[in-house]
């Protein structure tokens, strides 16, 4: 299991990524596939936080704590991230299926500790319009799609003003161009190309700048895949992640 380690205003040290790779390895057989693991440590005015996030089983798990000590605060972080995984097995056993409506945000969990839903996008290519029309039809504000030109993964959303936003990736990565458009009849008018820059972050640095600026989604370059993910909330209020396949 690869872990990504992270530091900022602290010393790396090969003890500290050795005790955390100990105790976070012990999670590796109560899930069925980690796609990545992601541990950011930081100091916070006297305290030092450690930043765990993984991403498996259709899911991301989130946990930040802190301590004055930053092994006690590695030791917080993997409890909660176990009993994360306990209530997630739970829900599973429930309902019988993975892919049933999972809550991700339990009820008295603090703004730190979360289980994220990850949606995928499908590959089936499609036109702007058939973008467009599919949006019209969708639970979500934003549509993420497989352009049949470009055989890239972009987005469509709505604006306020009646008209619709494509985001587009160019070869510079985290470079993007918004196209604004007007449907009228069946056919698209271009309004305005410009270039969108996007940010390349990590899901923990995704979900703060979701809150930070109270923004309904956020489109993003994930750090670990390099591809277009989107945070969002979802109607129920909680997290959700929709990622290309």
């Amino acid at each position: 299991m690869n872990i990504a380690f992270y530091f900022k205003n602290l010393e790396p040290t090969d003890a500290i990524k050795e005790y955390c790779r100990e105790k976070i390895g012990k999670i590796k057989d109560r899930l069925h596939h980690i796609e990545a693991v992601d541990v950011r440590f930081k100091l916070l005015r006297q305290n030092q936080v450690c930043e765990i996030t993984v991403h498996g089983d259709a899911t991301v798990f989130h946990v930040q704590k802190q301590d004055k000590d930053l092994y006690a605060s590695i030791d917080a972080a993997v409890d909660i991230l176990n009993i994360q995984i306990d209530k997630y097995h739970k829900k599973i056993d429930q309902k019988g299926s993975a892919l049933d409506a999972i809550p991700v945000r339990e009820h008295g969990a603090t703004q730190e500790e979360f289980m994220i839903h990850v949606y995928e996008a499908p590959a089936k290519p499609m036109t702007d319009i058939e973008a467009i029309l599919q949006l019209q039809q969708e639970k979500f504000k934003f549509h993420m799609f497989h352009h049949i030109d470009e055989k890239k993964y972009s987005m469509v959303f709505a604006r306020p003003d009646g008209n619709y936003s494509f985001i587009y990736p160019t070869k510079e990565l985290g470079q993007y161009e918004e196209k604004i458009v007007k449907l009228r009849e069946n056919s698209l008018k271009d309004i305005s190309l410009s270039l969108y820059p996007v940010s390349i972050l990590s899901v923990s640095e995704a979900i703060e700048q979701l809150g930070e600026n109270h923004l309904e989604y956020l489109a993003f370059v994930n750090e670990e895949s390099h591809r277009l993910n989107i945070l969002f909330i979802s109607k129920s209020g909680d997290l959700a992640i929709k990622k290309p396949v």
